[in-house]
């Protein structure tokens, strides 16, 4: 998750108010996104007439006429047009600053990459109105249990709004507070050893190994900043090949940004992009929020202009190598500024950059077309693919960097396979919940607050009337996105036959205690089931990260899809999911050929051996 500002904090604590110096009383309007930061506002007098502006579902939930959706401008039509412009962005920022003398492929991309995820900003600019810039506004800061991305419970209206002498912020702290990072607790070591396969274990113990080698006892070496399931599985397939695997991390400490000096090519590049900026905010801002806009995404890109020289640095440190060793990098997920730091300092190395898919959801989504400058192949200078149709959709993008290579799936993912459902006291079906509040522009047309009603009517509609028990899995998001609980949960604990598993755990751990497996949303979480075996229910909406028209056709062979915005489309799924188990399991099966070419096509291009493959590969191209 990427906060809103990386200078949040700028101007912050000049902001902050103590309780005794805020006269609660004399605001009339209040941006506010938690219940319990709310109730200790009343319990300070502030008036029960004011007006409440939130995004925040739980605060929206029961449609209090004073509490008012700040995000209300933005219907699913002005949503769509503001998406639909940001991939013509990103290329527009890249190519400007390309052409800035001294600007090398890896700042201009650092450089778009920044200015893709200022839009989450721009959006929250564009939910105020002319009168918050003068009138009298309380913001209501939040703080309490984040996540490993900060506290992201807050809108940046201190930012937005301070120049508005009638501004006010104040800080609540959460009371009762707690917050859980995702976990294998209470996951058997057999279960966990099962997933994670004899692969993990060998490059575990390598890892560890490796290390209290001498280096001279080696001639090629695979450096590993970070990992996923199939770098796991091609590093443990180069250990057989006598390839030293070794975990990096950044030499030293960091120095602090604020000693990196912003010279005439952050100038250079800010003048060429900054029109095209401004050009864009002004369709979406008030007038009033143009120029506080402006000033913040030239600190943003500064921010991110900073990081990427300081990472630059940091990882041409960890790369220098004096002994006659040949080296690449393998890497998950570079698009970021420390992944393209990380590219740049390959490069002055020479040294290859090598990245691998980390989950299918660029193949099938239709909403990811945006993200072309996030993409792996925008970065690295090789991308391990799991199948063909990826390697298709990121040649045709802008910035595609790399040389693909198709290997297959990581043996993680087709070992799902083999998950026969072991407990038949629990629930035969689970619903694996994608509902995330705001992870990126690109996954919704609707707010939190509509994602919100829309899961809402799915379990008043169809699971709660469905004659099985449910299991209702919650997403194990680790950056808490809204202090109060899910309203979604509170709605589901009236029913009779739904359960929650709300524990942060993930589902791949799960698949083997279901026997029908529902989701929705053209994301990575749809790989773990299809790849079991087990029946899957997808649910394809078409204002939430939607498939493809080509992958909707293709995987409709496959496995068993319903429309949101058909016709009678609750009806058709709760009568589908009404049926007895076996025969929804039997019809599963009539699908069996037509799936198997589905897999090929938009799965797994191979039946196994993904990591020996993309060895052998690295040993004959790269080392």
């Amino acid at each position: 998750m990427i906060q809103f500002f990386l200078t949040r904090q700028i101007g912050r604590c000049k902001l902050s108010k103590h309780i005794e110096s805020v006269d609660f009383s004399k605001y009339n309007t209040v941006f506010c996104d938690s219940l319990q930061a709310l109730d200790w506002a009343y319990q300070h007098d502030l008036p029960k007439s004011a007006c409440i502006k939130s995004s925040s579902p739980a605060m929206l939930w029961n449609k209090k006429k004073n509490i008012h959706n700040v995000e209300s401008r933005w219907t699913i039509e002005e949503l769509e047009k503001f998406q639909s412009t940001i991939q013509k962005l990103t290329k527009d920022i890249f190519d400007k600053s390309m052409k800035v003398t001294g600007v090398e492929r890896e700042l201009a991309l650092t450089i778009s990459q920044a200015t893709y995820r200022f839009q989450k900003a721009l959006y929250k600019v564009a939910c105020l109105g002319e009168s918050d810039f003068t009138e009298p506004r309380l913001f209501i800061y939040v703080d309490g249990m984040t996540g490993p991305a900060g506290n992201i419970m807050n809108s940046p209206w201190d930012q937005l709004l301070s120049d508005n002498p009638l501004f006010s912020m104040v800080k609540y702290t959460l009371k009762n507070d707690e917050w859980n990072m995702l976990t294998t607790e209470g996951v058997s070591y057999w279960k966990r050893f099962k997933v994670a396969g004899y692969e993990t274990i060998i490059y575990r113990l390598a890892i560890k190994l490796m290390r209290n080698f001498p280096k001279w006892m080696f001639k090629k070496e695979v450096l590993m900043p970070n990992e996923n399931e199939l770098n796991i599985e091609i590093a443990s397939s180069l250990v057989r090949h006598w390839v030293r695997i070794s975990k990096i991390g950044l030499v030293g400490s960091l120095p602090e940004k604020k000693n990196i000096v912003l010279d005439k090519i952050f100038a250079e590049i800010y003048k060429s992009i900054s029109p095209i900026m401004r050009k864009r905010v002004k369709k979406w801002v008030t007038p009033s929020a143009v120029e506080i806009t402006m000033l913040q995404f030239k600190r943003h890109i500064a921010e991110q202009f900073k990081q990427f020289k300081l990472l630059a640095k940091a990882w041409e440190k960890t790369l220098i190598n004096n002994d006659n060793i040949k080296q690449a990098v393998l890497v998950n997920a570079p698009g970021n500024t420390k992944g393209c730091a990380l590219a740049h300092a390959c490069r002055k190395n020479n040294i290859p950059m090598l990245s691998s898919q980390h989950g299918v959801t660029v193949e099938i989504s239709k909403a990811h077309s945006i993200l072309e400058v996030l993409f792996d192949s925008s970065v690295a200078d090789v991308m391990f693919a799991y199948n063909s149709k990826i390697i298709e959709v990121e040649k045709k993008s802008y910035f595609d960097n790399a040389t693909h290579y198709s290997v297959g799936m990581p043996l993680r993912l087709i070992s799902m396979k083999y998950s026969k459902t072991m407990d038949k006291s629990a629930a035969p079906i689970v619903y694996i919940s994608t509902n995330l509040y705001h992870i990126g522009l690109n996954i919704s047309h609707r707010t939190d607050y509509g994602n919100a009603r829309i899961e809402q009517k799915l379990i008043l509609e169809v699971l709660s009337k469905l004659p099985h028990k449910v299991r209702y899995k919650t997403y194990p998001v680790d950056n808490r996105k809204y202090a109060d609980i899910d309203p979604v949960l509170e709605d589901i604990r009236e029913t009779d036959n739904i359960e929650i598993f709300s524990k942060k755990i993930d589902m791949r751990y799960l698949v083997s205690e279901h026997s029908i497996l529902v989701t929705t949303c053209a994301t990575s979480t749809l790989s773990w089931p299809v790849m079991s075996g087990k029946p899957v229910v997808f649910i394809n909406q078409k204002n939430k990260s939607p498939l493809t028209d080509e992958a909707h056709k293709s995987l409709s062979k496959g496995i068993f899809i319903f429309d949101a915005d058909e016709q009678d489309f609750y009806k058709n799924i709760r009568d589908f999911l009404s049926q007895p188990i076996d025969e929804i399991e039997r019809l599963w099966q009539e699908k069996e050929g037509l799936r198997k070419e589905m897999l090929k096509q938009y799965f797994c291009a191979y039946s196994s051996g993904a990591g020996v493959r993309a060895a052998k590969v690295i040993i004959q191209e790269y080392l």
